[in-house]
């Protein structure tokens, strides 16, 4: 896991998405912080209901009301359902009011007969507080309450209007940061979330449910980004290797023989991380013996064996030591080995000395970001020490 984050961390690419998503994390943080609230006083008709209906023609039928024969003047009662809610998301506080344009409704055409009711309320202290005040046939006025987000009262009129005519209500007085109180049918409604409403909607299971498959995604999308990244890293690092061996092999100080290519292919495949310890152990073959015999004797060892039985059969960690650069060594042809002794080939030592100086000189080894890598040694790599028994 963690190698897997330094590359994910080690490339332009990864570098620059986790900006990016930095930039739109802040802006949405900056967005929800600055976003202004909003005052949303509103009147929702909820019924708009008919008392009487005359449609049938009964002539013996009379319907009367305070005295009046509602047929003869072709009048009607309706019965109006109105609630006044808080849809905004800032509490309207007292001084949101303005004392000389208290807020109400009133009728466009009709009388409202009766005094207007108020038949619910959204919490205790708006049942204790809310009055009809200024009341006459024409308007009703609201006392001036604290409304919170969401919080309502609701209101019956009895309305009594002519019978080819509809009467509209019609909302008046100021709230502060609103321009006007609109006035809407409830079935017409639909469900308006705040911001952070639309971020956090959903019971408990859909908020665990949306946290997992958010996360989900993330981790998917940074893998894709890491193999995406990680490939033309990749491919990016080969071309500017397999420059640096063409701009070598054209050197004037430099006589190309096929032999070399094994020093050029493990510079390609696994970078100039190993070049320095070979050159630090060919620079005396005796002593590059010394430390050959030692560590044969080591690996040898029951103490090692145990050691191999607790960390497995297949593969062991180790950092990069004197016994995989040798091996390796081995493998390329620089290193011959006759028995338990290491003989040096001094054309491939003197062809290493100058790919290595050459690689100084263009900043290779801080380009390389597998020089300090810990390196993985297979079991073939003990075959040279245990064949004799």
């Amino acid at each position: 896991m963690n190698n897997l984050l330094n590359k994910f961390f080690d490339n332009f690419a990864s570098r620059t998405v986790i900006t990016l998503l930095g930039i739109i994390a802040a802006s949405v943080t900056i967005y929800a912080f600055l976003q202004e609230k909003k005052v949303d006083l509103r009147y929702e008709i909820i019924a708009n209901t008919n008392v009487l209906d005359f449609n049938a023609e009964i002539s013996k039928l009379e319907v009367t009301y305070d005295s009046t024969n509602l047929k003869q003047t072709k009048e009607n009662l309706r019965i109006y359902t109105v609630k006044i809610v808080n849809n905004g998301d800032q509490n309207i506080l007292k001084e949101f009011y303005d004392d000389n344009d208290p807020i109400g409704l009133k009728m466009s055409s009709g009388k409202i007969i009766e005094q207007p009711e108020i038949i619910q309320t959204s919490n205790d202290y708006l049942t204790r507080n809310v009055k009809i005040i200024n009341y006459d046939y024409e308007k009703i006025n609201f006392s001036q309450v604290i409304l919170e987000t969401s919080e309502f009262f609701i209101i019956k009129l009895l309305v009594l209007h002519k019978i080819d005519t509809i009467p509209n209500i019609i909302s008046f007085g100021k709230v502060a940061g609103q321009t006007k109180i609109d006035i809407v049918n409830a079935i017409d409604v639909k469900e308006e979330l705040s911001f952070w409403g639309k971020v956090y909607s959903g019971n408990i299971w859909t908020q665990i449910l949306r946290l997992v498959s958010y996360f989900l995604v993330v981790v998917g999308v940074i893998i894709l980004i890491i193999i995406i990244s990680e490939q033309i890293d990749t491919a990016r690092e080969k071309k500017r290797k397999k420059k640096m061996v063409i701009e070598f092999k054209n050197l004037k100080s430099y006589q190309y023989t096929r032999m070399d290519d094994a020093i050029f292919d493990r510079y390609k495949e696994n970078g100039s991380r190993s070049f320095m310890k070979m050159q630090e152990l060919l620079k005396d073959e005796k002593q590059l013996n010394s430390i050959y015999n030692r560590l044969s004797k080591e690996l040898k060892s029951k103490e090692f064996r145990r050691f191999r039985q607790v960390e497995g059969n297949a593969k062991f960690y180790f950092e990069r030591d004197d016994w995989s650069i040798i091996n390796e060594m081995t493998k390329d042809g620089i290193v011959f080995r006759e028995k338990d002794k290491l003989t040096i080939n001094l054309a491939m030592k003197d062809t290493l000395d100058k790919f290595v100086g050459f690689l100084k000189d263009n900043n290779e080894f801080k380009k390389d970001r597998h020089f300090q890598e810990q390196t993985i040694i297979n079991e073939d790599d003990f075959e040279v020490v245990s064949d004799e028994k």
